[in-house]
């Protein structure tokens, strides 16, 4: 059934973008790419678009209202951490994560581990946990989600080797 009011689907620039793409190999980022071609003003068709980029979303698995996006969970590895801020994952813009599981996998000459929260702005940022053994999780306590704006960022103190590394999980929430 069609849109109520809307365009015909064959002159949908969506369904034209998307033409050639089935739901089963459709992504979240092919939808984000069309969500920052699309205007906001409402008129004109692009309403309907928006319920088309909504439904098509949610039919393809690639967009949620409830939860995460299936296929988008990721392992990092991050190593050569050493006293100065680096940074595990900061995701694009428009996108969510959730942190999952995050542990020491070395420590190698440091005293400690610090995984935080932080952005560009010089302020010290949100420490998530900090510990100072190796191959122990890092106690997350809340759901703690990343944005473009506020990126996950780990460092150690006191390191004299360099090679300290972190495992890290995470799932993309929108």
């Amino acid at each position: 059934m069609p849109l109520p009011f809307a365009p015909p689907p064959k002159d949908s620039s969506l369904y034209q973008q998307l033409e050639s793409t089935t739901l089963q190999t459709m992504t979240a980022d092919q939808l984000d790419t069309i969500r920052a071609k699309t205007f906001s003003q409402g008129t004109e068709g692009t309403e309907d678009e928006y319920r088309r980029i909504l439904l098509l979303g949610l039919a393809s698995n690639q967009v949620s209202m409830a939860g995460p996006i299936p296929g988008t969970q990721v392992l990092l590895d991050t190593d050569s951490i050493s006293n100065s801020e680096i940074t595990v994952y900061q995701p694009g813009v428009g996108e969510v994560y959730q942190l999952i599981a995050s542990s020491i996998s070395t420590l190698d000459g440091a005293s400690t581990m610090i995984l935080k929260l932080g952005d560009d702005s010089g302020n010290p940022g949100a420490v998530i946990d900090s510990f100072n053994s190796t191959s122990d999780p890092l106690e997350l306590n809340e759901p703690i989600y990343l944005t473009n704006e506020v990126w996950l960022k780990v460092r150690t103190s006191d390191a004299s080797g360099g090679n300290a590394r972190l495992a890290t999980s995470l799932i993309r929430v929108r």
